[in-house]
Formats: structure tokens, C-alpha cells, sequence
């Protein structure tokens, strides 16, 4: 598959998921750097918010519109980045935002979900919602990664769903 940065054509490695799919129950780093597994973070109908750097600009304001929604909706809102967990903790505190936030500096669930992109190995952006039982009940790959996911219809999704 294939995605932009305006005009910059992005390959990513391997199949990326799909609606029905299982999500990939890799580890990842918490905050405090400490191993944890994806599963353990989605107990009920959760989004999951994918950027690739968290101190760029469209990264930000993805991050705190979720974290804004996620107070406001009362959905659980999980972000995971490439980052390091202290650039993450960082950016919390910065942005006054306390939310789960999941570091895949290692690069598992990137290569198990296939949003790997291959040019800088960073994690493409991407919004999922997951069930209780792991299964991704919607997708949406941005198609370049200067934009902004739509958040009206990953949160449309969700209500159907509750």
C-alpha cells in the first residue's frame, strides 16, 4: 500500500490491517518504560490513535483533539507512537494531557500491523477502533500524512457500536 506526504510517495511494509482484523497483541513501553502488552489496554470498545512523531505539528493536534474527545465522549482513547517514552511523558506534561500513551520504539506493532512505513520506519497515521475482543471494527489510513484523521467518523463508528 501506499500513502503521501504531499508529494512524496510512502510504501508500507507489508499488509496493513483491516476492518475484521485481530490487532496485533505485541509489547509496547508504557511512560515509565516498562514492557507492556497492547491486549491488556483494551477492555472495552476503544480508540486507538496512531501518529508517527508526536513533537510534529499534525501529530500534536491529532493527540489533544483525542484527548480532548476522550474526556468529552468518555470513550477510552489509547495513542501509540514511535516515540521514546520520555519524549512522550514530555509532550504530556507540555500539554497538560494525561491519556494512555503506548511507545513502539522497538517497532512491533508496526511490522505486525503493516504501518510500517518504509522510508523512515516510523508508524503511519492511522485510527482504529477495537473491540473487547480485539477485532478492529474501523480503519482509516490516512491517505497523507500532513492530514488530519476524521475524527467525526471514527467517533460516528463508535456510537453505533455502543
Amino acid at each position: 500500500m501506499q500513502i503521501k506526504r504531499g508529494d512524496q510517495i510512502i510504501h508500507l511494509a507489508g499488509q496493513p490491517l483491516q476492518k475484521g482484523d485481530q490487532l496485533p497483541l505485541v509489547d509496547l513501553y508504557n511512560r515509565d518504560k516498562e514492557v507492556v502488552r497492547l491486549g491488556n489496554y483494551i477492555k472495552e470498545l476503544t480508540v486507538i490513535s496512531i501518529v508517527p512523531d508526536i513533537n510534529t505539528k499534525t501529530c500534536d493536534i491529532q493527540t489533544n483533539r483525542f484527548a480532548a474527545l476522550a474526556k468529552e465522549k468518555n470513550y477510552p482513547i489509547l495513542t501509540i507512537s514511535f516515540n521514546d517514552p520520555a519524549d512522550i511523558t514530555n509532550w504530556c506534561q507540555a500539554n497538560n494531557v494525561d491519556m494512555t500513551y503506548l511507545s513502539d520504539q522497538a517497532g512491533h506493532f508496526a511490522k505486525a500491523s503493516g504501518l510500517e512505513m518504509v522510508e523512515n520506519g516510523k508508524l503511519a497515521r492511522t485510527v482504529l477502533l477495537v473491540d473487547d475482543a480485539n477485532q478492529i471494527q474501523y480503519i482509516e489510513i490516512v491517505a497523507d500524512m500532513r492530514d488530519e484523521p476524521n475524527y467525526d467518523a471514527v467517533l460516528a463508528a463508535a456510537d453505533q457500536l455502543i
